[in-house]
C-alpha cells in the first residue's frame, strides 16, 4: 500500500483541513470517507464508502475535534463490517478521506 499522510491536526486538537463535508445540519456534520479492506484470499484490496457522522457539539465550525472524527470513523467501520454487510473474509485496513482532492489517513487502526 502506498503512503498516505495522516490527517493534519492543529494545536487545539481540531482537524486542520477542509474535510469533504457531504451534509451539514445544525446538529451534525457528515464527512465522506473510504474503508480499505484486504481480502483473506488473493482477490486483493477493495474499498467501501463510509459516512462519518460527527456531532456539531464536537466541532469548531466545519472542523471536528480529532477525537470526534476518530469516534465517527470507528462507528462507521463497525457499521460497514457488521455481520451480513461485509464478508468476514475481508479485514479492515485503513480509513481514508479526501481534503482538497488529496487522500488523508484517519488513524483508526493501530497498525495503519
Amino acid at each position: 500500500m502506498n503512503s498516505i499522510p495522516l490527517m493534519p491536526v492543529s494545536a487545539d486538537d481540531t482537524v486542520d483541513a477542509e474535510l469533504d463535508v457531504r451534509l451539514s445540519t445544525p446538529s451534525t456534520l457528515v464527512v465522506g470517507a473510504s474503508l480499505e479492506v484486504e481480502a483473506a484470499d488473493a482477490s486483493g484490496p477493495r474499498t467501501l464508502d463510509l459516512a462519518l457522522v460527527i456531532p456539531r457539539s464536537k466541532c469548531q465550525g466545519e472542523r471536528p475535534r480529532l477525537t470526534a472524527l476518530l469516534d465517527a470513523a470507528r462507528a462507521a467501520v463497525a457499521r460497514a463490517t457488521r455481520a451480513g454487510t461485509q464478508p468476514l473474509a475481508c479485514l479492515p485496513r485503513r480509513v481514508v478521506t479526501l481534503v482538497a482532492g488529496r487522500p488523508y489517513l484517519i488513524p483508526v487502526f493501530d497498525a495503519a
